[in-house]
């Protein structure tokens, strides 16, 4: 049997389809999911110079979406035309392309929805004195009459894709979709933060703000409550960014707590959102993703919002450009000097009544029933992935000029190098009555007091900083020292590792290694930098070539892969047991870094702990 479309016999006539099934057509592209009718729908009312939006959700949109606006409302002779496809009064010529700050402009949205639901609109300028209320049944006009109404426009949008089964199928869980319907809004409502917003969903108000807010204000109340962000504002070039980026220790697995926007219209922009990360430079671990809104005005000319149906993707013309001075200018709002992490104690009970401390412990909870200590609350656990609220690092006094850390001589206990170095001075800031080491624990954890701050510093991450750094330092400046091995060994690689040995042979060679093809897939090893020590070199120079493999897959620089994996091989590690003076070097050696906060990988090298966090825990206050 032949196909139909094979089969000559067949002539079938060229005719225009029917309006219906082109909006039904139209809606498959704009109306992928219910968020998509929230976007479209909140963005009408922001055209429309609305002030106040409500958004009500009801079964995550496939029974109820509704939008209530206080903007310009429609007229009478105008609502019908606006269920017309193609029909907006957004743009007039094709050149008002060039020129766009609406967020609509193809006229698709209305006609799209209307086709694939019960959509009822009622509307009223301020000029008028009665509202018009109109109803749409599947695309087709079910009635349309004067109304009372308050002026602006109130849009209800019911059993969403109820004509077209095969799309209504194809929707996630519930779940899911309020989900997205979530982000959707939590998007619209940062992208415009000078209008008043609300959202409610299946009768539970998510969040309402007022008209007026700052961005800092409403970022900080749907991204991360009670939560620090730094300010991000400049102008560089082109661009003009106004944002708010969360510290480290709202780090995210995923990239669902980054908004990025441009002229006010939310979009996606893989190569932005590599920009945002790339400022956190080595503060954020890998395979970890930073949180924040950041709001970019770029000339319209340089933008075409026209490529994607949902408006959610845009084409820059000077896209590099735009990720160079994204990146430098949250490099620079986050370079404060002074950050630190700090464990936070637990408030203690206070009355209600008067404010002031109860003379009764609180009883615990049954989410409290692991404390050790009844009536103190349990602290929150501190992760060292990430780092805690952030506080001004202290003053430091050194009295003798500290040696070079390169590494620690397990057997004998002494540093191996002991090039001398100046103190570092601090005196700018902070209390001026230095630090005393209190002690150990674990091997791993050096005590620290500093006025009445008590600091732990993880012994490996701040060696890590501090040899990462200056292996950097010296690869850049090719003075590396290589240690040159009694009897060369000969190692065999992978394909893949051949392949990145390849590649990294001439900086392997400036980084103390001294390294040569030996045939096939071997390599000869005669020179290993000397801050390795002792290790098996065979077995380290394996596991560095896969560290950079790893890390240059991740977009780091290679120099400074090579540098972070040779800080990471040699630095002293947990069990390493330091002697008084060679802890006190590595702190203040540590102090001298240039991220003196946190390791290559992002994770805190000390925290603060203050005597007030101390009193608060035991009643003191």
């Amino acid at each position: 049997m032949n196909h139909p479309s094979t089969d000559k016999a067949v002539n079938r006539p060229i005719r225009p389809l029917p309006a219906r099934v082109i909006n039904k057509i139209a809606a498959g592209e704009v109306v992928e999911r219910p968020a998509s009718v929230v976007k479209e729908l909140v963005e009408n009312a922001v055209d429309a110079s609305a002030d106040r939006i409500d958004i009500i959700i009801e079964k995550s949109g496939t029974k109820l979406i509704k939008i209530v606006d206080n903007g310009c409302g429609i007229d009478e002779e105008q609502i019908e035309i606006a269920f017309s496809r193609h029909a907006t009064s957004k743009i007039s010529s094709f050149n008002d392309l060039n020129s766009l700050y609406s967020y609509g402009f193809r006229g698709e949205a209305l006609p799209s929805i209307a086709s694939v639901s019960r959509l009822r609109m009622v509307s009223r300028t301020h000029q008028a004195n009665m509202g018009t209320e109109i109803i749409y049944e599947g695309g087709i006009l079910h009635s349309k009459e004067p109304v009372a109404a308050p002026p602006g426009t109130i849009v209800e949008v019911e059993n969403l894709f109820y004509n077209t089964p095969a799309r209504r199928k194809f929707l996630k869980a519930e779940t899911t979709e309020a989900r997205h319907i979530s982000r959707t809004a939590t998007a619209l409502a940062i992208g415009r933060y000078d209008i008043g917003f609300s959202f409610t969903m299946n009768g539970r108000k998510l969040f309402s703000f007022p008209s007026g807010s700052s961005l800092k204000e409403r970022v900080a109340g749907l991204l991360g409550p009670n939560k620090e962000f730094v300010t991000v504002a400049g102008e560089i070039g082109l661009v003009k960014v106004e944002g708010c980026v969360g510290l480290p220790d709202m780090l995210q697995n995923n990239r669902f707590g980054q908004f990025i926007f441009i002229n006010g219209r939310y979009i996606h922009s893989p190569t932005l959102s590599h920009a945002l990360a790339a400022g956190y430079g080595e503060l954020i671990p890998r395979g970890m993703y930073p949180v924040g809104a950041l709001l970019l005005t770029v000339d319209p000319a340089e933008v075409d919002v026209n490529v994607h149906p949902a408006k959610t993707e845009v084409r820059l013309s000077r896209e590099r450009e735009i990720h160079d001075a994204l990146y430098q200018l949250i490099k620079e709002a986050l370079r404060q000097d002074g950050i630190i992490p700090s464990l936070k104690s637990a408030e203690s009970p206070v009355s209600a009544q008067n404010g002031r401390r109860s003379s009764r412990p609180e009883p615990l909870s049954s989410k409290d029933s692991s404390n050790f200590i009844p009536g103190v609350r349990q602290q929150e656990p501190f992760s060292a992935n990430l780092l805690a609220e952030l506080y001004q690092a202290p003053n430091i006094d050194v009295t003798k000029p500290p040696p070079e850390i390169m590494k620690v001589n397990k057997e004998t206990g002494e540093v191996l190098q002991t090039e001398q170095k100046p103190a570092p001075s601090l005196a700018s800031s902070g209390p001026s009555a230095g630090f005393r080491l209190l002690g150990q624990f674990s091997d791993l954890y050096l005590l620290l007091q500093s006025g009445d701050d008590l600091y732990i510093v993880d012994q490996h991450t701040a060696h890590e900083r501090v040899l990462y750094e200056e292996t950097l330092q010296v690869i850049e400046n090719q003075s590396v020292n290589g240690q040159t091995l009694l009897f060369p060994v000969q190692v065999e690689l992978s394909p893949e590792q051949l392949s990145m040995f390849e590649e990294a042979l001439e900086l392997l060679n400036k980084s103390g290694f001294g390294v040569s093809h030996f045939g096939g897939r071997m390599v000869k090893i005669e020179a290993m930098p000397s801050v390795l020590g002792q290790k098996p070199p065979e077995k380290v120079f394996l596991k560095i070539m896969d560290d950079i493999a790893s890390l240059k897959k991740e977009g780091y620089d290679l120099k400074k892969a090579m540098a972070q994996s040779i800080a990471c091989r040699s630095a002293v590690m947990a069990g390493d047991r330091l002697t008084d003076q060679e802890a006190t070097h590595l702190v203040s050696r540590l102090l001298q870094c240039e991220n003196k906060y946190s390791c290559p990988h992002g994770r805190p090298t000390f925290i603060r702990l203050s005597k007030a966090d101390l009193d608060k825990q035991f009643g003191r206050e």
